[in-house]
């Protein structure tokens, strides 16, 4: 529904959501929901990464909006700050925010990441 709502190429789906939006009535979100439209937004539509993030922080910082804000807010700032991937920026602030930055992976890119300290078994 985001999508739509953003990219209007279904305008009659836009103006729904943006009237749901407008409602304030609760919806709730999940980070695999966040995940799929910062994908969608980048692979399909071409959207740059600094307009995806804006429009993820609106929406996951309105009232209404249901979600692990802390967590994806955290997410989208390393993505900001970081030349990684959604799904490792997500991961770092899951490490970040649930166990002292630690994170178990063989992936050198978290070391991008401030806080994160990479472990290998």
């Amino acid at each position: 529904m985001y999508i739509r709502f953003l990219t209007k190429d279904d305008l009659t789906k836009a103006k729904r959501f943006k009237k749901f939006l407008e409602s304030g009535k609760a919806a709730a979100i999940t980070e695999v929901t966040l995940a799929e439209v910062y994908w969608t937004l980048h692979s399909f539509y071409r959207y740059p990464k600094q307009k995806i993030i804006d429009a993820l922080q609106l929406l996951i910082f309105r009232p209404s909006i249901r979600c692990q804000k802390t967590l994806m807010s955290k997410a989208l700032e390393i993505l900001n700050a970081t030349n990684i991937s959604f799904i490792d920026a997500y991961t770092a602030a899951y490490s970040l925010t649930k166990h002292q930055g630690r994170i178990l992976s063989y992936d050198k890119g978290f070391a991008k990441v401030k806080g994160v300290k990479r472990l290998e078994p």
